[in-house]
Formats: C-alpha cells, sequence, structure tokens
C-alpha cells in the first residue's frame, strides 16, 4: 500500500501571512496539532505546528532566562525569542524546512520516516502542492479496516500445516524454535520446546494468522538453551 491510499485528501491548510490567532483557532477547529502552511501560489512553504506556539507572551509562557544563561545568548538567539514569542504572524514561527512525502511513498517508507524522526502526521505533495495528510491515526483506520477480514476460503488440515511450518521457517527466529504442528479440523495443537517467550508467542501467533485456523492450542514449553564451556 502507499501514502495516497490512505491519506487525508485535502488537509486544512493556512497560508503563510495569516494570524497565529487564525492558526491556532484552525487546529482546535479541525482537532489537529499540525497545519502545513501555503504561500499565495498554494505551495508548501513550511509547517505550524502546536510546539511553535507553546511559548507565547499572551499566556505567560515565553522564556526567562537566568543572568548566566542570557550572558550566553547572542542577540540573535534573544531577538529570535523574542519574536517567536510576540509576533502575530504565522511566517515568523513555522518552520520552513518540511519533511513531505508523495502519494507514491510506501506506506513502510512513511512509517520509517516518522519512526526516524518521531513525527506524528506528514504532509502529502505532488508537483509542491499539499494534496492531503497522512498520520499515524490515517495508520489506525487501514488497520482496523485490514485485520478484521476473512480469510479467502477454507483450507484442508495439511495446506495448513505446511503454511504453518513454512511460515515459522522463513523467520529468523525459526532456529531457536523445535515445534510439532500437528492440525485436525481445522484446530492446530502444538507441542515442543522453544528458547524464549517471545518465540513461544511468535509460533502461536504464525499459527493463529493461518488461513483455515479455527482453534489454536499451545502445549509449547519454554526451556533456556544452556551452553557450557571447556
Amino acid at each position: 500500500m502507499k501514502a495516497g491510499d490512505i491519506m487525508t485528501a485535502g488537509a486544512a491548510t493556512v497560508r503563510h501571512d495569516a494570524t497565529v490567532a487564525h492558526a491556532a483557532r484552525t487546529m482546535l477547529e479541525h482537532r489537529v496539532s499540525g497545519l502545513p502552511v501555503v504561500d499565495a501560489a498554494g505551495k508548501l512553504a513550511g509547517i505550524v505546528t502546536e510546539r511553535d506556539l507553546l511559548r507565547r507572551a499572551e499566556i505567560g509562557t515565553e522564556k526567562h532566562h537566568s543572568k548566566w544563561v542570557e550572558l550566553w545568548l547572542s542577540p540573535r538567539e534573544s531577538a529570535d525569542e523574542y519574536v517567536r514569542a510576540r509576533t502575530r504572524k504565522v511566517s515568523d514561527v513555522m518552520s520552513a524546512d518540511v519533511v513531505t512525502v508523495d502519494p507514491e511513498t510506501s506506506l513502510d517508507d512513511v512509517v520509517s520516516l516518522m519512526e526516524r524522526k518521531g513525527f506524528k502526521r506528514l504532509p502529502v505533495v505532488r508537483d509542491g502542492r499539499i494534496v492531503g495528510i497522512i498520520s499515524r491515526a490515517n495508520f489506525l483506520v487501514a488497520l482496523s479496516h485490514r485485520i478484521d477480514e476473512d480469510p479467502a476460503g477454507p483450507a484442508d488440515d495439511l495446506a495448513i500445516r505446511r503454511s504453518i511450518l513454512g511460515e515459522i521457517e522463513a523467520q529468523r527466529w525459526n532456529p531457536l524454535a523445535m515445534v510439532d504442528v500437528d492440525v485436525k479440523n481445522g484446530e492446530v495443537h502444538l507441542r515442543g520446546s522453544v528458547s524464549d517467550e517471545p518465540v513461544r508467542r511468535a509460533v502461536v501467533v504464525a499459527a493463529e494468522n493461518t488461513r483455515g485456523v479455527t482453534k489454536v492450542t499451545d502445549s509449547i514449553s519454554v526451556v533456556p538453551f544452556v551452553t557450557t564451556g571447556i
């Protein structure tokens, strides 16, 4: 799947010359924590988030430094803090360096980017223009639609057993598992031993997710492997 498959189309935006008050009201209205900022031509110019509006003189949250810290602040840094706490223009508080994805970006790449950067949402851009937003919530919606889908038809017991064993053998944790899989009328009985609890759980999940399985009975023992040196 790709970003365009699950994104929210027609994202709320704010103009770069809009006021901070307008941006705050738009976030509240749309229940979002960030807004793409566009220029007069409608192209992406930046992004403004709740974080950009936390340090504000109007609510007494502007930064206050000790005399010692103030000695180390350059005039440029001090002036920047002053502007960000008191400006009325979105262009003064927005982040101009925006990370974006396009509609063809794979969901795996989107997730990797979100995890690496700690982002909750990313603008989806085509030819410099916003076409949507993809957020963590979009992934939850997609998951909720896919996870409860019924498997496509039943499978016989031999096919179920082969599928489970094939799935286990394909995983990196497989060498630690010594498991027997017995299937009768769609009911799976797992026996054997593994070295770790996460491996046991992984084997059970592999069985539970196999097409045609109606029940899984877990009799796998967790026996830590002990190595000795001479």
